[in-house]
């Protein structure tokens, strides 16, 4: 819930023209978006490691990507940009408003060019790991 609403301060900012969550009802590259730069939003992989013998750390990772239409790119300045606004979105909330008090790791893949049913994007993907302490009740 949180990295969604923080995608959507994102768009208010008008640093992302909109987000999506993905319901992986068609392929993402499929897709018509109305506006650019969109971030599609997946759901998150859960990893666990113990922390004590009381509580585990669980990790929620949460993998979003960012398409930009090539045309509407004009350097690579505008691409890291637009990755650095991202991650310090993250940076700068670094419990997610309390639902990751073990810590947020919020970090990008390479931008890369992508292409699919004669359309051409700048794609990266932003993967965010939120890690919360899980209480053991046995």
């Amino acid at each position: 819930i949180q990295i969604k609403a923080k995608l959507d301060a994102l768009v208010t900012a008008g640093t992302l023209a909109s987000v999506q969550e993905d319901d992986f009802s068609v392929g993402v590259l499929y897709r018509d978006f109305g506006k650019f730069p969109v971030a599609i939003l997946s759901g998150a992989a859960i990893g666990n490691s113990i922390l004590t013998n009381r509580d585990n750390l669980r990790a929620h990772t949460f993998n979003i990507l960012i398409l930009s239409k090539a045309e509407d790119v004009t350097s690579p300045d505008q691409v890291e940009t637009l990755m650095e606004n991202v991650i310090n979105a993250f940076d700068n909330d670094p419990t997610l408003q309390g639902t990751a008090d073990g810590s947020v790791e919020p970090s990008t893949s390479s931008p890369e060019p992508v292409s699919s049913a004669g359309k051409n994007y700048i794609a990266f993907m932003v993967t965010v790991k939120a890690n919360a302490v899980k209480n053991l009740t046995y």
